[in-house]
């Protein structure tokens, strides 16, 4: 693959994350191609503009395959990148919200006074840098094919800290999270400075997340997980494994899946070594891969996964794993990976190449254009007489589905996980 190619394609199809202004002055001009489109939050699916402590700022652009959220929340504004992502903060927010409200409660301060810990100390209040929106929204085109450092040993590779551990916070920390639907390890600094505050008063105080962490009414049960997903390893729910395994523990479990998916030990190491993931984004993607049987050369996969050089790519791989695992498991017609350019696609019984992506809104720009330029020439190379298809989470503007329909693509929009 060459380098053009592979700069392409990954400014295509690993989602890149372009500030609204830039990418119109960038793609209004070319003859052939349109405008990203915007949108009004609250005409979203499934998206709430405000909460209790957020609004979603208007209007919600997109860059060609994913809409970019601005939250503007009390802590600082933050970008998320993709309906999921933004689904993600919402939930995150709302957790957050409700652990506000137990940690002002009467009852968690009379809990820490009779465990002899000043209230005052653990009050929760969250001192975080607020991002910097133009620097999100700037992202650029990712190194989605360089090369990860990788290792052996699980050291340096999780977010656990071995003395946290040992005094219990990163326990309580998973309990407590799991019990609020969010996942331990959150890449959001206000959810993760108030888990670490309220996990270090339970385990320092003596409490339990069942008692006065979860005592506020109201509070507890609210939040639509984000970490719950159909796929189970050994008969164990996703969720459970995050609330009772360390993240050293999902890496040795991931470790063997992987293994068992005859995936080169140096390709598995380094996916294992990329912090963009989450212990927990690690496992649901691992556990996507294991469990479409009879699929081979996940390798291809899992070398693109792993170089996953941004926060919001590794957030759309996992849902890509996931995505193409739903699909197996409905139709159960795949039968191997196959790298076009370096973009795993799936090859089924009867010869078709499938590529799958949760995209929200695919419209014809450069960009666009350039990166499906690139499968459907690696295509004509590998398989020249295979049919194909594009699948979509969302949905494709009218002149991305011509273009597409006349380089040999057939577009399925709205398929759900």
């Amino acid at each position: 693959m060459t380098g053009l190619a592979a700069a392409r394609l990954s400014a295509a199809l690993a989602v890149l994350s372009l500030s609204a202004a830039g990418a119109v002055q960038a793609q209004e001009g070319g003859k052939g191609f349109e405008k990203p489109p915007s949108f009004s939050a609250a005409k979203i699916s499934g998206i709430k503009q405000t909460g209790a402590n957020y609004t979603i700022a208007n209007p919600v652009t997109s860059d060609g395959l994913l809409r970019i959220y601005v939250f503007k929340t009390s802590y600082g504004d933050y970008i998320a990148q993709g309906d999921a992502m933004a689904a993600m903060r919402i939930n995150e927010l709302r957790a957050l919200a409700a652990l506000e409200q137990v940690s002002q409660s009467k009852t968690y301060a009379e809990a820490l006074a009779k465990a002899g810990i000043s209230p005052l100390k653990f009050a929760g209040e969250l001192i975080t840098k607020p991002v910097d929106t133009v620097k999100n929204t700037l992202s650029g085109v990712g190194a989605v094919f360089g090369r990860i450092g990788s290792g052996i040993s699980n050291a340096g590779k999780s977010p656990d800290n071995a003395v946290a551990s040992i005094l219990g916070v990163t326990s309580e920390r998973r309990e407590l999270a799991t019990a609020y639907g969010v996942d331990p390890y959150t890449d959001f600094p206000p959810l993760d400075a108030k888990l670490k505050r309220l996990s270090q008063a339970a385990a320092l105080g003596g409490l339990t997340v069942s008692g006065a962490l979860l005592a506020v009414p109201g509070a507890a049960g609210i939040v639509a997980s984000n970490i719950s997903t159909v796929t189970k390893v050994n008969n164990v729910g996703i969720e459970e494994l995050a609330r009772k395994y360390t993240g050293s523990q999902i890496l040795d479990l991931n470790r063997e899946l992987l293994t068992k998916m005859h995936v080169p030990p140096e390709l598995t190491e380094r996916l294992l070594t990329n912090r963009n993931y989450t212990p927990v984004d690690m496992l649901a993607l691992v556990a996507a891969l294991d469990s479409m049987k009879g699929v081979g050369d996940v390798w291809v996969f899992v070398q693109r996964a792993a170089a996953a050089d941004q926060r919001f790519v590794a957030l759309f791989t996992r849902r890509q794993a996931e995505l193409m695992a739903s699909e197996h498991r409905h139709h159960g017609a795949f039968t191997r990976f196959v790298s076009l350019a370096g973009y795993p696609v799936l090859e089924t019984r009867d010869g078709r190449l499938v590529a799958l992506a949760p995209a929200d809104i695919v419209s014809w720009t450069r960009t666009t254009a350039d990166g499906f330029s690139d499968l459907a020439n690696a295509r004509k190379q590998i398989a020249p007489k295979a049919r194909a298809e594009v699948r979509i989470t969302g949905r494709a503007t009218p002149l991305a589905k011509k273009r597409l329909k006349a380089m040999g693509w057939a577009v399925v929009e709205g398929v759900r996980l």
